[in-house]
C-alpha cells in the first residue's frame, strides 16, 4: 500500500538546506519545487518594495507563473515575514542593532586596553544618540499629580495634600514640622531598620 507523502513547505526546511541553495544555486539541495518557489518569494520581496498594492503583485506574478491566487498569497504571506521591504522598516530594531553594536567595540576596545580607538567610539556612540530633546516644562504638572505627606502622630497616620500644607500660616507648619521631627529612642530606631 502506498502512502501519500506530503511535500515539505519553503517555511519548513532547515535553515542550513536554504543558505546552501543561497551560496551554491547550481548544486542546490532543496527539492525542485521548492527552489522555485524561493525563486518567487524573492521576487515577490523586490516587488513589495515598489507596489505596496497586492493586487499589482498578484497580477505580476500571474502573468509570469502558472500558479494560483492563493499560492501567490502564500508566497506573498513568506516574503513579508522573512524580507523587509522599505515600507515596513524597522528603524528602532535597525538603531537598536546599531547601538549594541557600537556597545560592544566599546567594550572590547577597553579590554584590549585601546584607549585612543576607546575614545573614538564613546564619541561615536555620541553622535549616534545625540542630544537629549529639551522638554518644555508642563505649567500644570502640579495641578495633575496630588502629593500627599504621611505624618505619624502616635500611631494614628494622617495623609496631608501637599496644597493643604501650603496653605497653612506659619504657625501652624512649624508646628506640623515638630510634631514630625519627634525624638525616638533607639529600640524604636532598630524596629524601623529591621522592619
Amino acid at each position: 500500500m502506498n502512502k501519500l507523502k506530503s511535500k515539505k513547505t519553503l517555511d519548513e526546511q532547515r535553515y542550513e538546506i536554504i543558505q546552501q541553495h543561497l551560496v551554491d544555486p547550481d548544486n542546490s539541495p532543496l527539492p525542485d519545487y521548492l527552489a522555485e518557489q524561493f525563486k518567487r518569494v524573492l521576487q515577490i520581496a523586490r516587488l513589495l518594495d515598489d507596489y505596496p498594492n497586492d493586487s499589482h503583485i498578484i497580477n505580476i506574478m500571474l502573468a509570469k507563473y502558472r500558479i494560483t491566487r492563493t499560492q501567490i498569497r502564500k508566497d506573498m504571506q513568506l516574503a513579508r515575514q522573512l524580507f523587509k521591504t522599505q515600507h515596513e522598516f524597522d528603524w528602532d530594531f535597525w538603531f537598536a542593532w546599531q547601538l549594541k553594536d557600537q556597545i560592544e567595540l566599546i567594550r572590547q576596545c577597553k579590554l584590549r586596553g585601546d584607549l585612543k580607538q576607546w575614545n573614538n567610539a564613546k564619541k561615536v556612540l555620541l553622535l549616534m544618540i545625540g542630544q537629549k530633546p529639551e522638554a518644555l516644562e508642563d505649567p500644570r504638572r502640579m495641578e495633575k499629580n496630588v502629593i500627599n505627606i504621611q505624618v505619624n502622630n502616635m500611631g494614628q497616620i494622617m495623609n496631608l495634600p501637599l496644597d493643604l500644607i501650603r496653605s497653612l500660616s506659619q504657625e501652624d507648619r512649624e508646628l506640623l514640622a515638630s510634631s514630625m521631627y519627634e525624638p525616638i529612642e533607639d529600640a524604636q530606631a532598630e524596629n524601623i531598620m529591621n522592619s
